[in-house]
């Protein structure tokens, strides 16, 4: 059976001219994909091609938040080009969603707002990451800083690093951020004891910590709100 290329569909079903006419949200996360893909291969439409990818990743699309150029290009007829297209398309999608939740949240002591801003980028990882979001003295964000890869242990997030990245920011104050990769934000031991390092190194420093959020999948916890700092 012959597979239907964009060309055979009508008008107002193909990616684009639908995009145009009914706006992105009517589109399907294979329609999307396709306008980014621009052309199919010989046989096969940028729509099945797009499906492919789709199915090719693990999660599907919430999938393609870590998705790299190798993995894509494993994908018969998605050359560096393309993949670097998706690739770029995604990371600007979490910037603007985080520039969004910047404009919203003035006071970033807040775990709500800390959260929103991180959550996206770090639901996924398959790894620890361990983060600094350096504050003014009134809370506001300056920047997030990511310190390590890896598990959360001493010698992984260690206060010497975290600091000098705040003085060098001129951070007035911290929050420590890192993911679950379990997707269960619930603090281990080890998350108590090194939260209560860097506070009590912040005490030091005259560069208060805050507070710890940990973020799992699309949910997180404030060891501060649960009375560890």
């Amino acid at each position: 059976m012959t597979k239907l290329c964009i060309r055979d569909l009508p008008v107002e079903e193909r990616p684009r001219e639908k995009f145009l006419k009914y706006g992105a949200d009517k589109l399907s996360n294979a329609e999307l994909l396709a306008i980014l893909l621009r052309t199919g291969r010989k046989g096969t439409s940028v729509i099945e091609m797009s499906k492919e990818v789709l199915h090719s990743i693990h999660g599907g699309a919430s999938g393609l938040n870590l998705v790299t150029v190798s993995q894509l290009k494993m994908v018969k007829g998605i050359g560096e080009d393309k993949a670097v297209t998706i690739c770029a398309a995604i990371e600007l999608g979490r910037r603007l969603s985080q520039l969004h939740v910047k404009s919203l949240y003035e006071d970033f002591s807040s775990p709500k707002a800390v959260a929103a801003y991180m959550m996206e980028r770090l639901r996924y990882k398959r790894q620890e990451h361990f983060c600094a979001a350096l504050l003014t003295s009134k809370n506001k964000l300056i920047q997030v800083d990511t310190v390590s890869i890896g598990g959360l242990t001493a010698s992984m997030a260690e206060p010497r690093a975290v600091f000098r990245r705040a003085i060098d920011g001129n951070a007035a104050a911290l929050v420590l951020i890192h993911n679950h990769p379990s997707g269960d934000p619930i603090p281990s031991e080890d998350d108590i004891k090194v939260t209560r390092t860097f506070v009590a190194a912040g005490a030091v420093m005259g560069i208060p910590v805050l507070d710890h959020i940990i973020i799992g999948d699309g949910k997180f916890i404030s060891l501060a709100e649960h009375g560890y700092i």
